[in-house]
């Protein structure tokens, strides 16, 4: 591939990943200013937690699984395996949508400490045909469609912000936004099996399953490690304080900065082939783009530091107040998200590391995260996310570095890493 070709693309993979992150902030905005009380809110962001626990580690480690498998196999097999990949979205979608519809009962309880939650029906419906189309985006990865996967992006994203808000301003409800997402959801699988008939073969293919089953279930695991750091938060706080409001305030404040979120996510994604097939030079583009991360990254940070806490009341309302503090400690998560040693890890065909690597992560998360809460509350939850991220990327930097013979300086810039990490703390402590 052309390097300005991939970097159009990896262009078109970071602004997709921005709009679903956008899109998930703006709505929050737009429902905190529409008049819902803060226990609707709550409601809204523990179903929203709740298709994160349902779906997350599995659906991403099935997709990062589609290009390498995709690149090895022959033209003729490419179709018969995109069909492969849509049928195993539609099945697990399916099962896992019925599980929870069915099994609401004492699912929710165990999830989110919460007896019930208003229309969780229509939120069922919703997550089958939102899971069931996330192979969408990749499609036109692979086909080498930045522009498809944009427009893609702004229609799938935009279209979910006026569905959801539009009813509840107008007064109907968050019921009636829900089904709005369900509707959305239809239109985007209708779409999707269109895709399916120009780039898929339909037909029952076992040895492309296997292979792609096979290949993909090490970074399931990695991403069950993870995600399950990320979503015992959610549960902790469920569980410890059993108050809507509570974990609405915990909700609108434990949240990463967006921007370097989604533009370091789709930088490691575009490069994994690059560092695989060619990589002294995958290396050095990924020391050149990450240094430029830096540079966009770190002062917007800074700058969210001195504004948060007089922005939070202003963009939501005045109840979200005490979210501030907690999103001030969450934007120094950005020091450790924009160090991608796991890229070079996958490159280097060992997922293994990365899932060793996330067990201590998550024990270490647990541990803290259970004693901070009893000592410090909601801040000392999010201490403990910081800490326990920073350990895994010192641990997978430390296996590059003494098993894998790769050194740092090859694809870090450390002089301009440390100083913007030492103004980050600075502007952290005068905030």
């Amino acid at each position: 591939m052309h390097i300005r070709h991939l970097a159009t693309l990896t262009r078109a993979m970071q602004l997709y990943q921005l709009l679903r992150l956008g899109s998930v902030i703006l709505t929050s905005i737009l429902l905190a200013k529409s008049g819902l009380g803060i226990a609707d809110i709550g409601a809204y962001e523990a179903l929203l937690y709740i298709g994160s626990a349902a779906a997350f580690f599995w659906a991403n480690g099935l997709l990062q699984g589609i290009p390498p498998v995709y690149a090895q196999l022959p033209e003729g097999e490419r179709k018969p395996f995109v069909f492969s990949v849509f049928l195993v979205f539609g099945a697990l979608a399916l099962a896992i949508s019925l599980l929870l519809w069915l099994g609401q009962s004492w699912l929710l309880p165990a999830l989110t400490g919460l007896p019930q939650l208003p229309h969780f029906s229509w939120f069922a419906v919703y997550l089958f045909f939102n899971l069931s189309t996330l192979p969408v985006e990749y499609s036109y990865l692979l086909r080498e469609k930045p522009w498809s996967l944009i427009a893609w992006g702004f229609a799938s994203f935009g279209l979910y912000v006026l569905v959801l808000f539009v009813p509840v301003y107008a007064g109907y409800g968050l019921g009636a936004g829900l089904i709005g997402l369900a509707g959305l959801g239809l239109l985007r699988w209708l779409w999707a099996l269109v895709l399916l008939g120009r780039y898929g073969t339909p037909g029952w293919r076992p040895d492309l399953l296997r292979r792609y089953l096979v290949f993909s279930a090490p970074l399931l695991l990695n991403l069950l490690v993870g995600n399950l750091v990320l979503l015992f938060d959610n549960w902790l706080v469920g569980w410890y304080y059993r108050d809507e409001a509570v974990f609405a305030v915990f909700r609108y404040g434990s949240r990463e900065f967006p921007l370097a979120t989604a533009l370091a996510t789709a930088l490691g994604t575009a490069l994994i082939a690059r560092l695989a097939t060619r990589p002294v030079e995958g290396l050095a583009e990924l020391k050149q783009q990450t240094r430029r991360l830096f540079h966009l990254l770190f002062p917007l940070t800074i700058l969210l530091l001195f504004l948060s806490k007089p922005l939070f009341p202003w963009v939501f309302n005045p109840a979200f107040a005490a979210s501030a503090g907690l999103f001030n400690i969450y934007l120094l998560l950005t020091a450790s998200r924009v160090l991608l040693p796991n890229t070079i890890v996958l490159a280097k065909g060992k997922p293994g590391a990365i899932f060793a690597v996330g067990l201590l992560e998550l024990a270490l998360k647990v541990v803290l995260g259970f004693y901070f809460i009893h000592g410090w509350g909601l801040p000392g939850l999010a201490w403990s996310a910081v800490l326990a991220f920073a350990l895994e990327k010192i641990g997978l930097i430390w296996y590059l570095e003494k098993r894998l013979g790769v050194r740092t300086a090859d694809w870090l810039d450390l002089r301009w890493y440390l100083a913007y990490l030492a103004g980050l703390l600075l502007a952290f402590v005068l905030a």
